[in-house]
């Protein structure tokens, strides 16, 4: 093995050469043949269709689960759920309820309506 250094990037001869990337007309063929392949599509990541994202939430509460909205929509589904907080934790609980005036006060009068 020869090291004999000739570029500025300092590699050595006596290695294979880079991996050029795929031509173009045999990256047409291969999707021609294969179909096209994202990293970041998955053809099968959730099977046939059956099984939704919500069903493979883990970890979430299930008054958050597929819940789609503003944070004041949120605080509203949580406050019945943890309503039991005004005793057990009385300081969350008021805070909880603050952050709720707030931003009812915010959604419904200072902003425009369309």
């Amino acid at each position: 093995m020869s090291t004999i250094l000739h570029s500025a990037l300092q590699r050595l001869v006596a290695r294979t050469p880079i991996q050029m990337s795929v031509r173009f007309w045999e990256r047409k063929k291969y999707i021609r043949r294969y179909g096209y392949e994202s990293p970041l599509h998955p053809p099968d990541i959730l099977g046939s269709g059956d099984v939704k994202p919500i069903d493979i939430m883990k970890g979430v509460p299930n008054w958050l689960r597929g819940f789609q909205g503003n944070e004041f929509q949120m605080l509203l589904r949580k406050r019945p759920i943890v309503y039991h907080w005004r005793k057990s934790r009385p300081t969350d609980f008021h805070n909880l309820n603050k952050r709720i005036r707030f931003l009812y006060k915010v959604l419904n009068h200072r902003t425009r309506s369309k």
